[in-house]
């Protein structure tokens, strides 16, 4: 896939908003996630697609320059969901899971047309979470400016074609409301036909060889386990997780993401990504 880099005044305003960004309280005395004992808050991008969406190529791109801006601080996760993620005998690959059905069900994104996404699952109005690609990056910097509400850190072991994944989390506030855990599994680097209207990211009307990345392969649950519904700070939750990897699915080309979501809300807390395997 030939990358280009897309400079919008959101763009902009996003890097205003990280350039001025300052990390407030909660600290930690020990952080788990490599970041010198503060709570760094991280944000989630879902980028709801298809192989036989010709737009959400380009809304690949703009994900992919937010997480150069943003880092580590950004997640990205790509559910190949609906309509435009069946598989065709053009387009056989199937990315579809389970979860990323139920999700693209009940936030409506491929019924409101695809590209588009979510950020953290916040509500832009009530019961309307969806934002088009050309809003992701003004609402990751706003998400960026809150304080982290809880912390996960992750330990992966992979052998014989089996990954163990063990998760700790931590809440930094004070909370009410149950909370759950979700475990996911993406891999990056998958090659394949995609198809596409954009000459700047590449062939019309398919591009062949298109490099998928972050696709979301796995999840523990729909809507993940109970952690919590009687929040303690400062107390850690510890999870394990064991999954048996499929074929098609390269170790070294893998993340494991979890994220700390409201029950009812389905509001993202807090998000975490470890490789697999180095």
């Amino acid at each position: 896939m030939k990358k280009i880099k897309i400079l919008s005044i959101l763009a902009v305003i996003s890097i205003v908003f990280y350039s001025c960004e300052k990390i407030d309280p909660p600290y930690k005395q020990e952080g788990g996630s490599g970041n010198g004992g503060e709570a760094v808050k991280k944000v989630l991008l879902e980028d709801y697609t298809g192989h036989d969406c010709v737009n959400c190529p380009t809304a690949a791109v703009v994900a992919e320059d937010l997480k150069e801006l943003y880092g580590d601080q950004l997640v990205v996760m790509a559910v190949h969901a609906g309509f435009f993620a069946r598989p065709t005998p053009s387009l056989p690959e199937d990315f579809r899971t389970v979860a990323g059905e139920a999700w693209d069900q009940y936030f409506g994104i491929s019924a409101a047309g695809n590209p588009n996404g979510l950020v953290d699952r916040v509500e832009t109005a009530p019961g309307d979470y969806i934002l088009s690609y050309g809003q992701w990056g003004a609402a990751i910097a706003v998400e960026l400016e809150t304080a982290a509400e809880a912390e996960i850190t992750i330990e992966n072991s992979f052998a014989q074609n089996k990954l163990t994944s063990n998760i700790k989390s931590e809440f930094l506030t004070a909370l009410t409301g149950t909370y759950n855990l979700t475990f996911c599994i993406t891999q990056d680097s998958i090659i394949g036909p995609q198809k596409n209207n954009d000459a700047n990211v590449g062939d019309i009307p398919l591009i062949e060889n298109y490099v998928f990345m972050h696709v979301l392969r796995y999840t523990n649950e729909i809507w993940g386990e109970n952690l919590t519904d009687n929040v303690e700070v400062g107390k850690e939750y510890e999870s394990t997780f064991s999954v048996d990897f499929e074929a098609d699915w390269v170790p070294e080309n893998c993340h494991v993401v979890a994220f700390i979501s409201n029950q009812e809300t389905k509001m993202i807390l807090q998000v975490e990504e470890a490789k697999v395997s180095e």
